[in-house]
């Protein structure tokens, strides 16, 4: 039987109690604000003879969807449990935003049960069927003013991120926003500064981050020492490493995309990796930071060459762009020579490279096979030497491949140079992403009306073409030929090879072998030297060109 007007649980009469709803926005409200209304509420709810059961505080937005609304389902959830007689609110937008598709859901179920939802200011009764078309006239006007805010919003944004002001959020640690102006509240720009009681720590793990030091290592020099995060939390290698790679950092803006989720319809904003450029090309400055620009691209050079990216897949959904340890090899090597009985890798056991399959799966899998480490390391490094001196500099072929290892070479001494041409290409790829969509906006869709419109058109796409051509002269000179010399002279490529730590000689060898074989012993006790137990091919320009 259906509850009667009044009656709650158990048959209580509930028809004189009423609940306050509040929601605080946290741009324009504050304590005092909320307090104001929750005033006139009870005042007008005591002048109709009705007693106020509970009041119903909220701090999260009305409009975007997937926002977990506790109070609000929990008031909501109240008034159709019969609880209380009425829910009050100061204006329907405090209630929601979303439209009367949101709304009309409300004062059915309200309807259905007998209970009143009543906007004060709008003068809106639920239980008044001449309000609904009032109540959904007021809430599209909430819905669309909703979606004016989020466009002057983005608005405001877009202009001042070429100022250098920051965008809102936690600054990273060791830095805090600032506001520009304290003394005007109605101008909220900011900009990065150091934060005192964190930016000395903040600037050593910088500093030993800088010496080579990994995430890991950092991590646990803090919790040694008893510093743990903003939130409380101890560090971990990941929350070092996502610190160092965040532009804040070193006091750069980056852009971040919108996203909704479409399973849950949750929205978010997510960080694209894109840097904010002034029309230069040049990445915008937000303040101070813990490290500089060319600080932080050689940490993050250092970090991704102990980290490998994690490609999606089917056990591994969602994990687009997030990168995982990886293990350093240990010897020259392993990993590039092969098993003369299998092809399987070799890998380093003591003084010996042995076949990787005999050493997991037994001799039924290969009989596996055994190489001195130190004679095959020098011998390996002997004919790689003689092999590079041995190019022809007068051959086009030959220059082609000198090219290729020397920008590779260089572009592993120096990896905040190499760090920074990704960028500077994945940049262009933003900045002709936009521009194909400012076009769009132009020719397709008619977004830049008259000649104001006109005139906003050609300085924004103008913008975007100084960019481009800036950021596309950075890459050419970034991609500038190096010096062949240390290559073709014998003493100083011997000088070099030996300067070069043992990432940089595994990066050259694969860079020109093209394959590299142990041959197994004959025998027991075979004293075959290792310079005639092991055979190479090197790449030739066709190889590399096909890559």
């Amino acid at each position: 039987m259906a509850t009667q007007h009044g009656a709650g649980i158990a048959g209580h009469d509930v028809s004189h109690l009423a609940d306050i709803f509040l929601r605080r926005s946290t741009l324009m409200d504050d304590k005092a604000t909320l307090d104001a209304h929750e005033r006139v509420l009870r005042g007008a709810i005591e002048a109709e003879g009705l007693t106020v059961r509970k009041v119903w505080r909220e701090e999260v937005s009305a409009s975007k969807r997937g926002v977990k609304r506790e109070k609000f389902d929990a008031a909501i959830a109240a008034a159709l449990a019969r609880e209380t007689g009425a829910l009050w609110v100061y204006k329907l937008d405090r209630l929601s935003r979303r439209g009367m598709g949101h709304v009309g859901i409300v004062l059915d179920d309200f309807e259905r049960i007998g209970a009143a939802l009543k906007a004060h200011m709008d003068g809106l009764d639920s239980r008044n069927p001449n309000h609904r078309i009032i109540f959904a006239v007021a809430a599209e006007q909430a819905r669309t003013e909703a979606i004016n805010i989020g466009v002057r919003t983005k608005i405001g944004k877009e202009a001042h991120r070429p100022l250098g002001h920051w965008p809102g959020g936690p600054a990273p640690y060791g830095l805090k926003s600032q506001r520009l102006y304290p003394d005007d509240s109605r101008r909220r720009a900011a900009t990065l500064v150091h934060r005192p009681d964190e930016y000395p720590t903040a600037r050593k793990m910088a500093e030993r981050l800088l010496e080579g030091q990994s995430a890991l290592a950092v991590a646990m020099w803090l919790s040694e020492n008893g510093i743990r995060t903003r939130r409380g939390s101890f560090w971990r290698a990941s929350t070092v490493a996502a610190w160092a790679r965040t532009p804040g950092v070193a006091g750069l803006m980056h852009r971040k995309e919108h996203v909704v989720d479409p399973e849950t319809g949750k929205e978010f904003w997510r960080a694209t990796g894109d840097l904010v450029l002034l029309p230069d090309g040049s990445p915008v400055r937000v303040g101070h930071g813990v490290m500089t620009p060319e600080e932080r691209l050689r940490v993050v050079a250092a970090l991704n060459s102990r980290t490998r990216e994690l490609t999606p897949g089917f056990t591994r959904s969602g994990t687009k762009g997030k990168r995982r340890g990886a293990r350093q090899a240990q010897s020259l090597l392993t990993g590039i020579m092969r098993c003369g009985r299998c092809e399987t890798t070799m890998v380093s056991a003591g003084k010996q490279y042995r076949c990787l399959r005999r050493a997991e799966s037994g001799p039924d899998a290969c009989a596996g096979m055994y190489i001195n480490a130190e004679a095959a390391d020098f011998e390996v490094a002997r004919r790689w030497q003689s092999w590079i001196t041995a190019l022809d500099p007068q051959d086009e072929d030959d220059v082609s491949l000198l090219l290729d290892i020397a920008r590779e070479w260089y572009g592993h001494q120096d990896p905040s140079r190499a760090l920074r041409l990704r960028e500077a290409k994945a940049a262009v790829e933003g900045v002709v992403d936009r521009r194909n969509k400012l076009d769009t906006a132009y020719y397709v869709t008619g977004s830049f009306p008259g000649e104001d419109g006109e005139a906003r058109y050609a300085a924004l796409k103008g913008a975007l073409d100084s960019q481009l051509a800036a950021l596309r002269q950075e890459i050419n000179d970034l991609s500038s030929d190096a010096d062949l010399t240390p290559l073709l002279e014998p003493e100083d490529l011997e000088e070099a090879w030996e300067a070069a730590d043992l990432p940089t000689r595994r990066l050259l060898l694969s860079l020109t072998l093209k394959r590299l074989t142990g041959v197994p012993a004959r025998g027991r006790g075979d004293r075959t030297p290792a310079a005639d137990r092991i055979e190479a091919e090197w790449k030739t320009a066709s190889d590399t060109a096909a890559k």
